[in-house]
């Protein structure tokens, strides 16, 4: 697992779409320059000493979890929404009021793409395909890193984040 968070192997997620196996595995997401996010977000990152952002598995396929779901906004990806959200984007209001799932909010194709172009423009990005341990692996390094935008088993996640789901949450199951 020293493999998945050596710097020398992130590669920047613009250039990463046909190179993502379609196989299960562990992953990680570094930013390039914490300046780029908002400011209450840089003192958490320098207090951290690190510039993990996200780490998580994909049971069956990095390319479809991974790589579609939480870089590109195929589905309910739970990295990108945070993201979307911590970028201060909002999902179309009332847009979950029909729906049966009622937090999987999604925001606009065009602020989709918005999020699409920040993650390529300034996060890398590292995996390791595996089958093996995948839930332990990620609990322990999560634990370890507590990077900035995992919410579930981080000993440290951020209310801030929590705060900015919730109404995203709130904006896309109210009408008026």
């Amino acid at each position: 697992m020293i493999k998945l968070i050596d710097f020398k192997d992130f590669k920047n997620c613009l250039n990463i779409d046909d190179i993502v196996p379609d196989f299960p595995g562990i992953y990680c997401l570094k930013i390039k320059d914490i300046n780029f996010l908002p400011k209450e977000f840089t003192k958490i990152f320098l207090s951290r000493k690190h510039k993990i952002i996200y780490i998580g598995i994909a049971t069956k396929s990095l390319k479809e979890r991974f790589l579609n779901q939480e870089l590109r906004g195929k589905g309910h990806g739970t990295f990108f929404r945070s993201m979307g959200a911590i970028l201060g984007f909002k999902p179309p209001r009332g847009s979950l009021v029909d729906k049966k799932n009622k937090y999987n909010y999604k925001f606009s194709k065009k602020d989709e793409l918005k999020i699409i172009n920040w993650i390529n423009k300034h996060l890398t990005a590292s995996w390791i395909e595996t089958d093996s341990n995948l839930n332990n692996t990620e609990d322990i390094l999560i634990k370890e890193y507590q990077p900035l935008v995992n919410l579930k088993k981080n000993p440290f996640a951020l209310k801030q984040i929590k705060e900015l789901r919730k109404k995203c949450q709130e904006i896309a199951n109210t009408v008026k």
